[in-house]
């Protein structure tokens, strides 16, 4: 079985950064063939290319990890472009805005800050959103295809376990990414 992930933090390889304990995505590379594209913090389009760059016909199945719609693209974010886990990662208004508070001296963040501050707008963002899901579903095509995400308003099927299992790699627990490893074997 060759599993293809592609994604954005919930679906990453965060064993780059932390080894406490295996995320839901190492204990199906224990199991399966797993080629796991997904990075800590990218948007919808960097998953978009992420698919794009790759023949999903090699493939028996792909798990995406569909990102916020409010993740603005960024060639090299100002913050994170050294840390081996969010090197590739966008920018995200809240992350911004700690950062910016935190290095009042980083023009790039100022800048960022602002972009946020005084010409966001939700309403392009949900639309852009939405044709690059549907361009992501489009290349998928008719393989197989289990879309995950610890985003609520992605998709709520696995709600209660990223509510009760918070932790630290892929945003869960160890228990947490035991039971949603468990979950996508019985997909599978």
């Amino acid at each position: 079985m060759k599993i293809l992930i592609v994604g954005d933090s919930f679906a990453a390889d965060w064993s780059v950064k932390y080894n406490d304990y295996h995320g839901w995505p190492n204990l199906l590379a224990q199991k399966f063939e797993v080629t796991n594209l997904a990075k800590a913090g990218v948007g919808q389009y960097k998953i978009y290319k992420q698919l794009q760059n790759i023949d999903i016909k090699n493939f028996d199945i792909v798990i995406s990890s569909y990102t916020s719609p409010y993740r603005v693209h960024t060639q090299q974010h100002p913050v994170h472009y050294n840390d081996p886990l969010h090197n590739t990662c966008d920018l995200l208004a809240n992350d911004i805005e700690y950062f910016a508070q935190n290095d009042k001296n980083n023009e790039s963040l100022k800048t960022a800050r602002n972009y946020f501050k005084y010409h966001f707008d939700f309403e392009y963002y949900d639309t852009i959103y939405a044709i690059l899901v549907e361009k992501c579903n489009e290349l998928i095509g008719n393989t197989k295809h289990i879309q995950v995400s610890n985003l609520k308003y992605v998709t709520e099927a696995w709600k209660d376990i990223t509510e009760k299992h918070q932790g630290l790699i892929n945003h869960l627990s160890e228990e947490g990414n035991k039971i949603v490893f468990k979950k996508l074997v019985n997909m599978i």
